[in-house]
């Protein structure tokens, strides 16, 4: 919407929210202070970031440390494209500290478009699906069959039942928010713990 914020500023106050995915955290913290601020609600803003950094960083110590690596895939209509660090999914990698499967992964809204092939190459130990068509198109998905094919199923991911299916209503839809950012990382940690 920002190409619209002119538009919207003649009819109302506007300020503009995003989250800076190469600045996830920080980026984050500024927006929920300033609506903090907008609506006199300071203090309990703060208390909900606190208690997020804590989350965060208790998760980034156990996936940092973790051996395995993870791939976060969006799945749209039977294509697959691939996030990687400083991306829209990168708070996974840069904040969440899960190392990534792939370090060279072109940084774009609508991700690198990969192939089935590429998820063999690489060989993540997590593979993260965030499934678009189960929140813009209908509401049905038959993702897990699209991903999960036979040329997915020799990899560590899929042998090891480390495919997770994150929630496209916090990851695709909203995210950045002080109930998104928290519900990310339960996922994450989740998957992680298993």
């Amino acid at each position: 919407q920002m190409d619209l914020y002119d538009q919207f500023a003649e009819i109302a106050p506007t300020v503009y929210l995003a989250v800076d995915d190469a600045n996830y955290m920080e980026s984050f913290k500024k927006n929920a202070t300033t609506i903090g601020q907008i609506f006199d609600k300071e203090a309990e803003v703060e208390e909900k970031l606190a208690a997020i950094d804590e989350k965060v960083a208790a998760l980034n110590e156990k996936a940092s440390t973790m051996e395995g690596n993870g791939l976060v895939i969006l799945a749209n209509e039977g294509k697959i494209s691939a996030y990687g660090p400083a991306s829209r999914f990168g708070i996974i990698h840069d904040v969440f500290g899960v190392k990534p499967a792939d370090e060279n992964i072109e940084v774009s809204t609508h991700g690198q478009s990969v192939s089935f092939e590429y998820l063999v190459e690489t060989d993540p130990d997590y593979l993260f699906v965030v499934d678009r068509g189960a929140v813009v198109v209908d509401g049905e998905s038959s993702v897990k069959q699209v991903v999960e094919n036979d040329l997915v199923k020799g990899t560590k991911a899929v042998k090891n039942d480390n495919v997770i299916y994150l929630d496209p209503n916090v990851w695709y839809l909203s995210g950045g928010g002080l109930q998104s950012v928290p519900a990310q990382a339960d996922e994450i940690e989740k998957a992680i713990a298993e």
